[in-house]
């Protein structure tokens, strides 16, 4: 889920290497991880689902500033669903020491990684984007109409950003019986913490952190803002976005912080984590993912307390979901009330039947005829 576990381009399979070692802290990382993560993650794809759907099925969202909170919803998705499949199922194979999983999970490993890498970037661009625009809101810079005005070109750059920026990752991965390729793999390591790390995790932290600075103080001094030109329910909603992008890059940044002080130890003294401080670097790791579909799964709850219009939109569908749900269930229940009811009411016709079907088979060898003579004469 983080730079740091994609760092291996080469995966040895001599035989040699097949013997299998216990990770340590295999034990605490299964509870944090597999048990606790695997949770959060499953929150956090129902959460964005939610989300996704109330912005895609809305126009007024696809058109307004909401369209970047809207991708970012369904990158969520694919981040909380790799967190899962990549982080949670590879603690599990260390826990049950399973070759069966750990086939399963190398199959997958490559695609899912560079999907979710993709994401979380695609997903930090989409947030410096909004960002910007809030910005722009705020100190009433003239960038402002080309920030609004092209929303949907801005966004789209932002995702092809994010792909250019990690879509080659499943390139770098190669299943090989030696590791003697050792120009591939510094090139790819140069690359790799030099381009990436900079522009995919040092610039959006930093930018992200300018522009919440700014804006946090403009608010507080009570800057002339453009919004104040607006009256009643705008000024409301667009001080009511601007706390919800607030609060969206704060939770960003704070789940950012072990990635960016990770990236820095690895750029100064790599080695070190690993000979030193590998048990502290194997849980600094799982908490940077965890933090990291935390953070998805926080963004319902900050949109639910920011924004009132989109809390009484969001308790409309659940309302209409839930009021499906109880109508199916009536429809259920009605059908077998009627279904018991049409065989009880056949059980007691029979018991009527009963004693003049005893009287006519002692009266008549012919009974059965005899009983639908009976019956059609009553």
């Amino acid at each position: 889920m983080n730079e740091t576990t994609a760092t291996v381009p080469h995966i040895t399979t001599t035989p040699e290497n097949c013997y299998y070692e216990q990770p340590a802290m295999t034990n605490i990382r299964f509870w944090l991880v597999t048990v606790f993560g695997s949770t959060v993650s499953f929150i956090s794809i129902m959460n964005n689902v939610l989300l996704f759907y109330v912005f895609i099925s809305r126009k007024h969202h696809r058109t307004n500033h909401n369209v970047y909170l809207m991708l970012l919803a369904f990158f969520d998705i694919f981040v909380s669903t790799a967190y899962i499949l990549l982080m949670s199922v590879n603690v599990l194979i260390d826990y049950l020491i399973s070759p069966v999983l750990m086939q399963m999970w190398y199959s997958y490993m490559v695609p899912m990684i560079t999907i979710s890498h993709v994401a979380m970037t695609s997903s930090s661009f989409l947030i410096v984007c909004a960002s910007f625009e809030r910005y722009c809101l705020t100190v009433n810079s003239r960038f402002l109409p080309f920030a609004q005005n092209n929303r949907k070109l801005i966004a789209g750059f932002a995702i092809l950003f994010g792909v250019i920026s990690k879509g080659t990752m499943c390139l770098e991965f190669e299943v090989s019986s030696n590791n003697n390729n050792r120009g591939e793999k510094l090139t790819s390591l140069y690359f790799h913490f030099r381009y990436r790390n900079f522009v995919t995790v040092f610039a959006p932290f930093f930018i992200l952190a300018y522009f919440n600075i700014r804006i946090v103080k403009a608010l507080t001094k009570h800057t002339k803002l453009t919004v104040c030109q607006l009256a009643g329910n705008a000024l409301a909603n667009a001080r009511s976005a601007t706390r919800t992008l607030v609060m969206v890059v704060c939770c960003y940044l704070v789940s950012n912080i072990i990635s960016v002080a990770l990236t820095i130890w690895e750029h100064l003294d790599k080695e070190s984590l690993l000979t030193h401080y590998s048990n502290m670097y194997a849980i600094a790791v799982d908490l940077v993912s965890l933090l990291t579909t935390s953070a998805c799964a926080c963004r319902l709850p900050i949109y639910l307390a920011c924004q009132a219009s989109l809390r009484q939109e969001i308790k409309e569908v659940l309302s209409t979901v839930f009021c499906c749900c109880k109508q199916k269930v009536r429809v259920k229940n009605a059908t077998s009330f009627f279904a018991r009811s049409s065989l009880q009411t056949f059980n007691d016709s029979l018991q009527c039947y009963d004693p003049i079907m005893e009287q006519v088979s002692r009266e008549s060898p012919f009974s059965w005829f005899a009983l639908i003579s009976l019956q059609t004469a009553s």
